[in-house]
């Protein structure tokens, strides 16, 4: 389990080195807009500024990232005498996990769905929609909350708000990019070596401009699919108790009522709060939930990290799970 989880954070690092240099691309393709010399002033001046715009909005992500989360979703603050089961579960959960107790939410909605943010684990939030609480009993809950909690125990929501934030810079810079073009940003030249330095930075930026956001989106999901097995693994592994939280995810992905939580949660949701996004792609947030149902219901052996391997295998077709090291 601890080898997905490095493997994870690995990725994650790629991930994020490949979306924090398509930002500095774009930077430098807005700044050689503006001074098409080719001294080189103008593209370290974007990405100097690219870096910035980065920088701020990270800030803004770890001291106030949470609150961004829940900005706009109606969601109350739950205190233990407001719902003491719901409470004991989650300290319950965090003393399994070893976690600190995080801040819970109700979200007051009828959708059916749950998600856990936060930069790192004293930071971290648990949010849970009313229709959810409602519908499910106390061991589906229990499994339910486990799952948002693994989130936390693997520092997903770490990497999930960071590469929310690189997204968000990115379609940004996009944005500034084709209002540049549109505008008529960028000095024209006199022909020569430099208007032809020029015309490629425009048909380079505007290529960039539109298929930047794209990439961004795939790298930023890509994060988010893998890491939902990993997700369930340790849910089942804190609870020993997989069909509950099978049963939790059927009720779940029956839904179809309408939330939005917006596209910096919407990963970190325990399913698609997309009712109508059935097919998996690459700009799919999470995998099919009927896979992770049937995975689920095979684990007949155990509930260790051999037996959830043992039934993704066996649903999958494949193990493409790192092996669990033995000492």
């Amino acid at each position: 389990m601890y080898e997905l989880i490095s493997k994870n954070k690995r990725k994650s690092w790629i991930v994020f080195f490949a979306m924090g240099l398509l930002l500095l691309i774009m930077g430098g393709l807005i700044g050689a807009m503006f001074d098409p010399s080719q001294s080189g002033r103008g593209i370290i001046t974007g990405v100097i500024i690219a870096t910035v715009v980065w920088a701020i909005q990270s800030l803004v992500a770890i001291t106030a990232g949470a609150k961004v989360v829940l900005r706009g979703m109606n969601a109350k603050p739950i205190k233990p005498h407001d719902d003491p089961v719901l409470y004991n579960v989650i300290e319950e959960l965090a003393q399994v996990s070893g976690l600190p107790v995080p801040k819970i939410y109700i979200i007051d909605t009828p959708a059916l769905n749950a998600f856990a943010a936060g930069t790192k684990p004293t930071k971290s939030l648990v949010a849970i929609t009313r229709g959810l609480r409602n519908k499910l009993t106390r061991q589906e809950m229990q499994a339910v909350m486990a799952h948002e909690m693994s989130h936390i125990y693997n520092r997903d929501v770490m990497y999930m708000t960071f590469a929310s934030v690189m997204l968000c810079a990115i379609v940004l810079i996009a944005d500034v990019l084709m209002r540049s073009f549109i505008w008529g940003g960028g000095r024209s030249s006199k022909g020569g070596n430099s208007g032809v330095f020029q015309l490629v930075i425009i048909i380079a930026a505007i290529l960039l401009a539109i298929l930047a956001p794209l990439f961004a989106q795939m790298f930023y999901f890509s994060l988010s699919r893998k890491r939902e097995y990993l997700a369930d693994t340790m849910a089942v592994n804190f609870t020993r108790d997989p069909d509950s939280l099978a049963n939790a995810l059927s009720k779940i992905s029956g839904d179809t009522k309408k939330f939005d939580p917006g596209k910096m949660a919407a990963a970190m949701c325990i399913n698609n709060p997309k009712p109508k996004s059935h097919k998996t792609s690459l700009f799919s947030t999470h995998p099919p939930v009927e896979k992770r149902i049937a995975i689920l219901r095979a684990m007949a052996m155990g509930t260790d990290y051999e037996s959830y391997c043992a039934a993704y295998a066996q649903v999958m077709g494949k193990n493409d799970l790192p092996k669990h090291k033995k000492n």
